[in-house]
């Protein structure tokens, strides 16, 4: 399977970055520093050799020293100002807060929460991490929720709405999502007998229960995230960068073209990110993300007139 576009240019970027930092390198040290072949790191520059900022005339180029290339010597001649991006302090502040909002509300995959380390620690601004990091949800209930969709078990729930009434219910939790940066459990409440989309920062207590969860998950409440239907999408080779960041997805490159079968939970978004390579697209299946595709394109069109 070819390596996908995000490794390959975090690697890329990582290479400019270690030559402005050492000066220059042999393709072996690149090979063994960044874990590939001699013949990737080859391909890598060859490709770093054509490209640049916007103009791409021969002063826009990333350049390297061709006689030491031929030597089997890497040595970088201009980066145009391209490499690994350093955050500031606050920039790095902002990117933990973030990540703070989606680990605190328990739908954050296990690289979320080494990532929020690494920052943490990285930041030399303590003071501003820990007034970040301090959020509003109550870790112990984010847990005790995330424990009770995972074994599929009611949770006795004290909840405060936005007027701050406060009341007891008995909920069944089925997902935990966010939604810019605001945690939410998906549950069916017993005490309202209906589905209900509830803030995670508005629950005061949590405590697990013994009774099975009995209603299924709803499919039209809240923010689901199962597919309805699985999607297939064939484009030229060069919009597989979008393709790849479909959710689910499976790619097969064919000659020239890229296949991607993915799971849709949500036809407007995902026909929405489908637009932005409108002209690349070769065919989209089935019926109802054609549809939806085909819409918003004339909307497009119609706004543009």
């Amino acid at each position: 399977m070819a390596e996908r576009t995000a490794p390959r240019v975090t690697r890329m970027l990582g290479l400019v970055t270690y030559l402005e930092r050492e000066g220059e390198a042999t393709f072996e040290e690149l090979a063994a520093h960044f874990g590939v072949t001699v013949a990737q790191v080859r391909r890598d520059v060859e490709l770093l050799w054509v490209s640049g900022v916007p103009g791409h005339a021969p002063q826009d180029l990333i350049d390297f020293d061709g006689w030491a290339f031929d030597e089997g010597t890497i040595r970088l001649t201009n980066s145009q100002g391209v490499g690994q991006v350093r955050l500031s302090p606050r920039e790095g502040v902002a990117l933990i807060g973030a990540l703070s909002a989606v680990v605190a509300g328990g739908a954050a995959p296990e690289a979320a929460h080494t990532a929020l380390a690494k920052l943490v620690e990285a930041v030399a601004d303590k003071d501003a991490v820990r007034s970040v990091t301090t959020g509003s949800v109550d870790p112990a209930v984010a847990a005790t929720l995330r424990d009770a969709v995972e074994a599929g078990v009611v949770v006795d729930v004290g909840y405060a709405d936005a007027n701050d009434r406060r009341t007891s219910r008995v909920i069944e939790p089925h997902r935990i999502v966010v939604i810019d940066g605001t945690p939410y459990v998906e549950c069916f409440c017993r005490r309202a007998g209906d589905y209900r989309t509830l803030r995670v920062d508005r629950i005061i207590s949590a405590q697990m229960g013994t009774a099975p969860v009995t209603a299924p998950a709803s499919e039209v409440s809240g923010f689901s995230l199962i597919a309805n239907f699985e999607a297939e999408v064939v484009a030229d080779a060069h919009a597989r960068w979008l393709l790849e960041s479909l959710p689910g997805v499976h790619l097969d490159e064919g000659d020239g073209t890229v296949t991607a079968r993915f799971g849709v939970a949500d036809v407007s978004a995902i026909a929405g990110q489908l637009l932005v390579i409108g002209t690349a697209l070769k065919s989209v299946g089935p019926e109802p993300l054609a549809r939806e595709l085909a819409r918003q394109a004339r909307a497009v069109l119609v706004a543009q007139v």
